[in-house]
């Protein structure tokens, strides 16, 4: 695996303070390396499959990728019934 340095511009302060704590769980590039797969959503999946011990070699499949395979829908749309539904009931009332 190959390790890229990173530079951060951050507070002094905070620096140190984030030294001295990152100390009892390795060091402060495993902290960071820890925060950064958390937000990445495909790290965190690969993180938690290795954890349960799945095989999660497919590629995870993005919403948007979701949305493009869903099949067209057939007549009006949702909210056109909805509301259509909404004005036949409030006659109705």
């Amino acid at each position: 695996m190959y390790v890229k340095k990173l530079t951060l511009s951050i507070r002094e302060d905070l620096a140190e303070r984030a030294k001295a704590r990152s100390r009892r769980l390795g060091s402060l590039s495993r902290v960071v390396e820890d925060f950064l797969e958390s937000i990445d959503g495909e790290g965190l999946a690969d993180a938690l499959c290795r954890e349960l011990g799945l095989d999660c070699a497919e590629p995870l499949t993005t919403p948007g990728e979701i949305a493009a395979r869903r099949p067209r829908a057939l007549g009006p749309p949702v909210a056109t019934l909805v509301a259509e539904m909404r004005r036949e009931r409030a006659g109705r009332l």
